[in-house]
């Protein structure tokens, strides 16, 4: 069993229900034929890099992915989330030690930070409008995903701010200083329904006009199992639907 400080220290490192932001048809089906015929390998090649290899190791693979055929998006959008919720599984399944599974969150945050500025080179991260905030409820135990959401509304041109691990006071600060398009709240548990209704009470007594907040995460998938009234204007996973159901200006996708 786990002690309660491990559980503490890995809330920190999103391993439960990471957001997968589109549908791996759709992310497959734009890239070269061997991504779809090795889709497979290439996650066990990332996992077992982040587990059992050095982080040199993992930028070569990542390197060799690219050289390839995968894109920046399949890998970081797909590839990572995808892996960040094996190690969660193994790791609640004892297939994998805390101190392990750590290390290994560790090693896919570095490749992250690592590739990141690749993603957003993209032309189409050339900011267009929108300016969006993505909140993650204090008590929620994963950042993975809304990391991912973050860089991929970035990458459609919105200036969007990712604020996590924050105090009230700091959060605040962010709501009078800044006008925002749309805020987002990212949550994986039902039991977050009251943090979610306050942080939205919050964004609408403090924004200078009417912003519309939108709720994401694998809640998404469950919320309809609790009983109680979430005061969000839309529930979706899909950022490219959010934005374009509240006419947020955006680069579309492909």
């Amino acid at each position: 069993m786990h002690s309660t400080q491990e559980y503490n220290k890995v809330g920190t490192l999103s391993i439960v229900n990471p957001l997968v932001l589109e549908t791996l048809e759709k992310l497959i089906g734009k890239k070269k034929r061997t991504a779809k015929i090795s889709f497979d390998s290439d996650l066990q090649q990332i996992y077992s890099a982040v587990t059992v290899k050095s982080i040199q190791a993992g930028e070569t693979l990542i390197k060799n992915l690219l050289d390839f055929g995968r894109s920046i998006e399949l890998i970081l959008d797909t590839y990572f989330p995808i892996v960040a919720e094996k190690l969660g599984s193994h790791w609640v399944s004892d297939k994998l030690t805390f101190a392990e599974v750590t290390l290994a969150l560790g090693n896919l945050q570095l490749l992250n930070s690592k590739f990141e500025p690749l993603y957003l080179s993209n032309p189409s991260s050339t900011q267009h409008g929108g300016k969006i905030l993505i909140v993650i409820p204090k008590g929620e135990n994963h950042t993975f995903g809304p990391i991912s959401v973050t860089r991929k509304l970035r990458n459609m041109g919105t200036q969007t701010i990712l604020a996590l691990d924050y105090q009230k006071i700091e959060l605040e600060k962010l709501l009078l200083e800044n006008t925002f398009d749309l805020i987002g709240i990212s949550s994986g548990n039902n039991f977050m329904t009251d943090k979610i209704n306050g942080l939205v009470d919050l964004f609408k007594t403090r924004a200078e006009k009417t912003t519309p907040v939108i709720l994401g995460g694998n809640i998404v998938n469950t919320y309809k199992k609790t009983n109680e009234t979430l005061k969000v204007d839309l529930i979706s996973r899909d950022p490219e639907f959010a934005l374009d159901k509240m006419g947020i200006k955006h680069v579309k996708g492909n």
